[in-house]
C-alpha cells in the first residue's frame, strides 16, 4: 500500500525538542519521519500482528500459549451469533452509528431533520452540509467511546431505557452534540475549534449523566481529547476554514481523491492529523500515536520493535465510512483497515481458550496498556480475527454472501465477545484487567 504524496498544509516540523502544539500552529509545514509514516500504514499494522501470530505458532509469546486448533469451533460460535441476531445475513458493518439506533429508535432522522431546519444551507449544499454534520458527531462521539467502566450508566430520555458501555456512550455523545456546547456559537450540531476548547467538565458530565453514584472511567482525559481536538483542529485553517470547523474535514478529503472517497488516503489523513492528541505512549520526539514496544517485531524496517494499532482511528474510519455512506458518499479501498484490538474482540479469544495466559494470577492482575499480555492480546486479537473472517466465510459459502471484514467484527466477534462476558460475569467484564484512562479502548 503507497502512502499518499500529498501532505497536510499546516504542517509542522519536527526539531530536537519535541514541540508543543502551540509551536505546531505557527509552522508552515508539516514534516513526518520515516518511521512515523510507516508506523501510519494499515499494512504496518496487519505485517506486525501477523509477526506476533507466527511468535504464537512456535509458542513463543511472552504472555499466552495459543491454541490454533480451537479456531474452528471459534468460527462455528460466531456464524451462530451472527445468525442469531441477521438470520438474513444482512449484516451492517461494524460503526459507532449502531449505538445511536440503540432500542431501534431512528435518532439519526431526526437529528438530520432538525439540523436541516437549523442550516441555511442551499438545497445543493445540503448533503455536503450533512456529510460534516454526520462527520463531526462521528469524530466526537468515537473520541468519547473508550470503556466507560462498569458503574456507569445513561438514562435516554427518547427511549426511557437505561443504556450502559458503548450505547449508553454513544446516546451521551449525541445530547452532546445537540447541546451547543461544542461550538463558540451554542449553535446545537456544529462543532468547532472554540467550542472544543472551552468544553467544561461540568458541561461534560452534565451531559454524560456523571455524578458520584454514576462514575465515569476518564472523565478529565476525554475532555482533555477534545481540548487538544479543538487545538489542532484551529493550527489547520487550510482543512478546517477559519472557522474552524470540523465537520469541514469531509470537504478535505474529498477534495484528494478522484471519483469515490480512498479509505486508504482517509486513514492516512486521520492519523497525521490525530497524532498530536493522543497521549505519549512511546517516549520520544515525535507523536507515534497507538503504537507499543514489543521485542523482535519489524526488523530492517522504520520503527521496529514497535507494534502499531491505531484502534480509536480506525473504529473512528468504520464509522465515518458508515455516516458518510448514510449520506450519500462513496468510498473506496474499504478493505484495508484491520480488526479492531480491544477487549471485546480479544476477550472472545481468551473465553473460548485460543489464547491461555501463562500466569496463574492472571485474572487477579490489573496490567498496563504496555505490559506484554496487553500487546500481545491486541496483536493476537487483528492477526487471527484475519483467519476467523476467512473460516467465518467459507462456513457461509452457498449463502450468496461473503461478509467483509466491518460485518464480521459487528455480526460478529466483537458481538460474541460481549455475549461471552456477560454470560461469565453480570457486568460483562472483559476477561483481562488493565489499567484504562479513557482514551485507549
Amino acid at each position: 500500500m503507497l502512502l499518499p504524496e500529498k501532505t497536510l498544509s499546516a504542517e509542522r516540523t519536527i526539531s530536537s525538542d519535541k514541540p508543543s502544539l502551540s509551536d505546531k500552529a505557527t509552522k508552515n509545514k508539516m514534516a513526518y519521519s520515516t518511521e512515523q509514516l510507516h508506523l501510519w500504514r494499515a499494512e504496518t499494522i496487519r505485517s506486525r500482528c501477523r509477526e506476533v501470530l507466527e511468535k504464537a505458532r512456535r509458542g513463543e509469546l511472552i504472555g499466552y500459549e495459543y491454541y490454533a486448533e480451537k479456531l474452528p469451533t471459534v468460527a462455528d460460535f460466531v456464524v451462530q451469533v451472527i445468525r442469531e441476531s441477521h438470520p438474513s445475513l444482512d449484516v451492517p458493518p461494524h460503526s459507532r452509528w449502531r449505538h445511536f439506533s440503540a432500542g431501534g429508535v431512528d435518532r439519526w432522522s431526526e437529528m438530520s431533520q432538525a439540523i436541516a431546519s437549523a442550516t441555511e444551507t442551499s438545497t445543493t449544499d445540503a448533503p455536503a452540509e450533512l456529510q460534516r454534520c454526520a462527520t463531526e458527531l462521528t469524530i466526537v462521539s468515537v473520541l468519547l467511546d473508550a470503556g466507560a467502566g462498569a458503574d456507569w450508566k445513561f438514562n435516554d430520555i427518547v427511549s426511557g431505557q437505561t443504556y450502559t458501555r458503548s450505547e449508553g456512550l454513544g446516546l451521551a455523545s449525541l445530547k452532546l452534540y445537540a447541546s451547543g456546547h461544542l461550538s463558540a456559537s451554542g449553535k446545537p450540531y456544529l462543532v468547532d475549534a472554540a467550542g472544543l476548547k472551552s468544553l467544561t467538565c461540568k458541561q461534560l458530565a452534565e451531559c454524560f449523566q456523571v455524578s458520584e453514584k454514576n462514575p465515569l472511567i476518564g472523565l478529565e482525559a476525554r475532555l482533555s481529547l477534545l481540548h487538544q481536538l479543538g487545538q489542532m483542529v484551529a493550527t489547520c485553517p487550510a482543512i478546517f476554514g477559519q472557522e474552524g470547523r470540523l465537520g469541514r474535514l469531509s470537504d478535505h478529503l474529498k477534495s484528494l481523491s478522484e471519483g469515490p472517497l480512498s479509505i486508504d488516503t482517509a486513514f492516512h489523513e486521520l492519523l497525521k492529523l490525530l497524532a498530536v492528541i493522543w497521549p505519549e505512549r512511546i517516549s520520544g520526539d515525535l507523536p507515534l500515536g497507538d503504537v507499543w514496544e514489543y521485542p523482535g517485531v519489524g526488523k530492517n524496517e522504520p520503527g521496529a520493535n514497535l507494534i502499531p494499532f491505531h484502534k480509536l482511528t480506525q473504529w473512528m474510519l468504520y464509522s465515518l465510512t458508515d455516516a458518510w455512506h448514510l449520506t450519500g458518499l462513496s468510498t473506496t479501498d474499504d478493505q484495508v483497515l484491520t480488526a479492531l484490538a480491544e477487549y471485546r474482540n480479544g476477550g472472545l479469544l481468551l473465553d473460548m481458550g485460543v489464547l491461555k495466559p501463562r500466569r496463574e494470577d492472571f485474572p487477579d492482575t490489573v496490567f498496563s496498556p504496555s505490559d506484554p499480555e496487553v500487546v500481545e492480546l491486541r496483536a493476537m486479537t487483528v492477526a487471527v480475527i484475519d483467519e476467523l473472517a476467512s473460516l467465518i466465510n467459507e462456513r457461509l459459502t452457498g449463502q450468496g454472501i461473503t461478509l467483509t471484514l466491518a460485518q464480521v467484527l459487528e455480526g460478529g466477534t466483537w458481538t460474541a465477545g460481549r455475549k461471552l462476558a456477560f454470560a461469565r460475569t453480570p457486568s460483562g467484564n472483559p476477561p483481562i484487567k488493565y489499567k484504562a484512562d479513557g482514551t485507549l479502548f
